[in-house]
């Protein structure tokens, strides 16, 4: 229904989210927050990403992804503040994908299980908590073959990738990049490995 970070900040709970599935967020909650006596509330912070390499920098609690080459980090601040090495949202959306994070949009409200987005990875607990559609995750995750696994493409302008592979979400564009997830089937991945052999394209995967 919708991906978030989640601080905690003295005795509250800072959500960060993007501003079109707030609505559907709180919706969904609602009727559970109302037994532990819950509230929402909108916030006036701003957020800044940051992205570290790890050999420079140890893991820290606003840390929400590593690779193992750098960290993904959120700080929520009172005000806007410049910061040196700035980058583009654009860019931090491209590097977020690159690291297998998947950012949900609106129009991506129900449409996938965690395992599509590679939440199965990176937000699924297996060991605490319930939630909906638990018993098919946690099936796959335990007893199940997924012929599938989510991956990035970096595919080059100048050469398109033949296979006719849906995204998810928008292709992003960096110089004569295009920068994309996608859910495809483990065939498809070899063949695409074995017959572009010019770094016409990679593909990350979390295999």
């Amino acid at each position: 229904m919708a991906g978030f970070l989640i601080q905690k900040v003295n005795k509250n709970f800072k959500i960060i989210i993007e501003e079109s599935l707030i609505e559907t967020f709180v919706e969904d909650l609602m009727p559970y927050a109302k037994f532990f006596g819950v509230t929402f509330h909108l916030g006036d912070e701003s957020i800044q990403g940051h992205v570290i390499e790890s050999i420079k920098k140890p893991k820290n609690k606003n840390s929400f992804l590593s690779n193992g080459r750098f960290d993904l980090e959120v700080e929520i601040i009172e005000n806007k503040k410049s910061i040196s090495n700035e980058i583009s949202l654009a860019k931090w959306q491209i590097i977020n994908k690159l690291a297998l994070n998947h950012s949900l949009c609106f129009d991506d409200i129900a449409l996938y299980r965690p395992l599509e987005l590679n939440y199965d990875k990176l937000r699924v607990s297996f060991t605490k908590g319930c939630f909906r559609g638990q018993e098919i995750i946690a099936r796959m995750h335990y007893l199940g073959v997924n012929r599938r696994s989510f991956c990035a493409v970096i595919e080059n302008t100048d050469h398109p990738l033949e296979n006719n592979i849906k995204p998810l979400g928008k292709k992003l564009e960096y110089e004569n990049y295009k920068i994309y997830n996608c859910f495809i089937e483990q065939d498809i991945q070899n063949e695409l490995i074995k017959s572009n052999k010019h770094e016409l394209f990679s593909m990350l995967t979390n295999q």
